[in-house]
């Protein structure tokens, strides 16, 4: 029930967030994914789906951005981001799950993901969706 809800909100929030025709030329696409090198999970991930990610059509059409933490044990704070990204931390604050998939679209934060789950049943889709309608929406 509560993964229902995540993903009805992210649909809600999502199909609300996509720029309009007008800017869809300009627009852009950032995933920005959070990790430790202590996590399981961020490697199970890194090793079964980032090249895919990054081979596909979808990986090709954004630009990725990797935010690593030291350790599982800390958040991951403003100063684990590179200075023209302080705007994701100062948006999301310190992050502790990981690993953590931000779908951005022209510099607003439009969906949060946790987990190898929540990459594959939620952001994965939402950014299809979006390459999607940027891409038919280009002039």
């Amino acid at each position: 029930m509560r993964t229902a809800f995540a993903a009805l909100l992210a649909v809600f929030l999502f199909a609300n967030t996509f720029p309009s025709k007008a800017h869809a030329a300009d627009s852009r696409i950032e995933v920005f994914y959070l990790s430790a090198p202590d996590c399981p999970y961020c490697r199970i991930w890194e090793f079964r789906s980032r090249s895919a990610l990054l081979e596909s059509p979808e990986g090709k059409a954004i630009r990725f951005i990797d935010i690593r933490g030291e350790t599982l044990r800390q958040p991951i704070e403003a100063r684990h981001y590179p200075p023209e990204h302080l705007w994701v931390f100062e948006e999301i604050g310190p992050s502790r799950g990981v690993p953590r998939f931000l779908l951005a679209i022209d510099g607003k934060i439009v969906l949060t993901a946790f987990g190898t789950d929540g990459y594959s049943q939620l952001f994965l889709p939402a950014l299809k969706k979006a390459v999607a309608r940027m891409q038919a929406e280009k002039p």
